[in-house]
């Protein structure tokens, strides 16, 4: 029998194991948690402030279904808008992925891991629409990544990649369950698309609320994560760079991850500031009230009424007296032509309500009567103000009545809207020019302000992003559609005439 030798016990090697990557504790470790078959969300987005780990998150969501059975089945991609911004992500991936799984194999000209158990994960860029139907049309992926998805304008190219997340895996003895399809994206609250992005994750939820679907699946949330949370950053990138940068917004957004502080990248961004958004208040019987117009169908029509100050001053809701130079405008009313769910929200993001153009009309005096009903504009006059010129197009077509020509017969009068060379950029810089005066308070430049109950404007205005092609002028995009009412409304000549409205 032998006896216990404690110098034997001693030499005997005690197993080792080697750690490749461990999730940060909080926002990390729930985003891997919801991607797991029993507490599967298909959309999650990983917000908030930059160096929390969010792209070492992106990678690691398709990496940690890797050699579950599903092969090359389980099959995924990042995307970046554009191909240069991939280099970071792949540095990344090639730092993790082959430490963890020393058989996978990585494809230069194809930008993709190859794993020894066949699944299959790419690197791509996509910056135009129409690069979804050459590129990606067809395919099938079960894990869609986007690497900071608010640097894409709108939500045209996500909502069609959602298209290609589909399997025809066929379950086996060895893996009895499909694939969790998932899409997973991140991004801090900075860029040209963080508009609607918002909408789509985070406006009008609580944090980590999820939108389920009416089968009982959970469809979508957004995981905030803070910088605060990576044990492994470097203190001094907080400390040296992200708490000394000048722009108090970039540096809110940055730092902190807040969604409210507007881009000063965006046409208005250096401008806009708390002053413009206002209570509602009685409007002075002198000042001057007119409304705007942009038409639309298939996407949203926008009505706006506005005031225009003669130097009498305004009593506020506090009991405060107003008096902005004269000649300010004060953006009182606005009817949105769009569907909003139970919760107010937009469903389809730029989609209009296909609605006559009499129908329209009887929708704007509707929304008119209320203006006069409410004690913002009893007893005033409204004059027919700027609308796109489209809507008299045909005029000269025997027969046919005008889109103009339909409004007015519901008592909406309006006059073509200044839309000659150089218009985009001269009602740009008017705004910008007004906004300025009334973020400084200016005496002697005239001001424009916002009734908060103007939500689509107040969202466009403080997000519309400057062309690229001609940086004085606002980008032409989706629901952009009340920046074109209020710029009729600034540039519109003032020798309009006075209509007839039968409320008073």
């Amino acid at each position: 029998m032998s006896s216990f030798n404690p110098a034997l016990h001693k030499a005997v090697a005690k197993p080792i194991r080697k750690i490749i990557w461990q999730a940060l504790p909080g926002s990390q470790e729930m985003f891997l948690r919801l991607g797991q078959p029993e507490s599967l969300v298909t959309e999650v987005l990983f917000h908030g402030s930059r160096g929390n780990g969010k792209s070492d998150a992106l990678i690691m969501g398709f990496v940690q279904h890797v050699g579950k059975g599903w092969g090359p089945a389980w099959r995924g991609i990042i995307l970046r808008k554009e191909y240069k911004n991939l280099r970071d992500i792949v540095k990344t991936s090639h730092q993790i992925i082959p430490k963890a799984f020393p058989g996978a194999k990585w494809s230069q000209s194809e930008y993709s891991w190859t794993f020894p158990t066949g699944e299959v994960l790419m690197f791509n860029h996509i910056k135009k629409p129409s690069e979804y139907d050459t590129k990606f049309h067809g395919w099938q992926l079960t894990y869609i990544g986007w690497d900071e998805l608010a640097t894409w304008a709108t939500d045209e190219i996500y909502v069609s990649m959602l298209s290609t997340l589909r399997s025809a895996f066929i379950p086996t003895a060895e893996q009895p369950n499909m694939p969790p399809l998932q899409v997973r994206a991140s991004t801090n609250p900075w860029g040209v698309g963080r508009h609607w992005v918002y909408k789509r994750f985070i406006e009008a939820r609580k944090p980590g609320e999820i939108v389920m679907n009416s089968d009982g699946t959970r469809q979508r949330c957004a995981l905030f994560g803070s910088i605060f949370e990576n044990k492994y950053i470097n203190k001094s990138y907080i400390k040296n760079f992200l708490m000394k940068l000048v722009d108090p917004a970039k540096r809110a957004a940055w730092l902190l991850g807040d969604w409210n502080a507007v881009d000063t990248s965006s046409m208005f961004g250096a401008v806009w500031s708390n002053r413009v958004v206002m209570k509602p208040f009685p409007i002075p019987k002198g000042w001057k009230i007119y409304r705007s117009f942009d038409f639309g169908q298939s996407t949203p029509f926008c009505g706006l009424w506005l005031a225009e100050t003669n130097g009498e001053s305004a009593t506020l809701p506090d009991g405060s007296r107003f008096c902005p130079p004269a000649g300010s405008i004060i953006v009182i009313g606005e009817d949105y032509g769009t569907e909003e769910n139970a919760r107010g929200e937009q469903v389809t993001p730029d989609a209009g309500l296909y609605m006559s153009a009499r129908a329209i009309g009887r929708r704007l005096k509707e929304r008119e009567k209320r203006l006069y009903e409410s004690s913002i504009l009893a007893g005033h006059t409204i004059h027919p103000g700027a609308a796109d010129s489209q809507i008299y197009n045909g005029k000269q077509v025997q027969g046919q009545q005008t889109v103009a020509a339909e409004l007015e017969a519901e008592g909406m009068k309006f006059v073509p809207a200044d839309k000659s060379p150089g218009s985009r950029v001269n009602s740009a810089q008017i705004a910008f020019q007004r906004l300025s005066a009334t973020k400084a308070n200016s005496p002697d430049q005239p001001h424009l302000y916002i009734f908060a109950g103007c939500r689509y404007l107040i969202s466009c205005l403080s997000s519309i992003a400057r062309d690229e092609d001609n940086m004085d002028a606002c980008k032409k995009g989706p629901d952009d559609h009340s920046w074109d009412a209020l710029a009729y409304g600034l540039t519109m000549k003032k020798n309009v005439t006075k209509v007839t409205n039968g409320i008073r």
